[in-house]
């Protein structure tokens, strides 16, 4: 990550995101861009100073919202914002006031053009900053079930009825074997409690990986797909029988 100064300017030069994403499109296939969030990249760097990066939000947050602009105008109806910062421990109160700015602002042009935002953190529970982060601007959260599961009571008492919740409940980093029972009880759980909030079912982290043959899909990738088309067709066999 590079080393920040009060004279650093941010300056979007090309949208590396919006072109894979039109890319995909004209091939017929629907992705979700993922963008690592303007907080989490600041908390990243360093100043030479030796005070906090997240303290020039503010000249990094144009950036970004011209980056969700340029996805909505070419057609984007989701974004996934992954906030690591949120899942490192507990954040100071500067940096919770960073991320209510940065996710206002990022809320504000989306809803503009009905794009949806996704909050995502980095792996495991938001613990202490799980509140906080209930309170942000999004159409959707992510709870990773595999290592923070323990919030999903709390999650379903508190987070917004109209926000969708994204349950994690296939290691994203395959390490750990999926439980096909367990996810379901967790998916009949919603049912009951919060019959009209949609529920979409996803790995439990950012999926990483790069594809050098162009052809065939890493073991681990292939393994984490297919243990997700596990649980889909388990919850379309549980709608028939309910």
């Amino acid at each position: 990550m590079p080393e920040l100064t009060d004279q650093t300017f941010f300056h979007l030069c090309c949208n590396p995101v919006r072109d894979a994403f039109v890319d995909a499109w004209q091939r017929g296939i629907a992705t979700v861009p993922v963008l690592l969030g303007p907080v989490s990249f600041l908390a990243a760097c360093d100043r030479t100073d030796g005070t906090d990066p997240v303290l020039l939000l503010l000249k990094l947050l144009p950036v970004y919202v011209e980056i969700l602009h340029e996805l909505a105008t070419a057609g984007c109806f989701w974004v996934q914002i992954t906030e690591p910062v949120t899942t490192a421990g507990p954040m100071s109160k500067e940096r919770q006031t960073a991320m209510e700015l940065a996710w206002r602002s990022m809320a504000e042009v989306a809803s503009g053009h009905a794009l949806s935002l996704v909050f995502v953190g980095g792996g495991g529970g938001f613990w202490r900053n799980l509140p906080h982060v209930m309170s942000l601007p999004m159409n959707g959260l992510h709870i990773d079930m595999v290592r923070g599961g323990a919030e999903l009571p709390s999650v379903l008492s508190n987070l917004n009825p109209r926000c969708d919740l994204l349950l994690g409940v296939v290691d994203g980093l395959n390490r750990i074997p999926t439980d096909v029972y367990s996810a379901m009880r967790w998916i009949d759980k919603i049912r009951s409690e919060c019959p009209r909030r949609r529920v979409i079912i996803t790995p439990s982290t950012t999926m990483r990986f790069i594809n050098k043959d162009g052809r065939q899909l890493p073991p681990e990738v292939h393994n984490t797909l297919s243990d997700l088309a596990k649980v889909q067709r388990a919850c379309v066999a549980a709608a028939f029988v309910h």
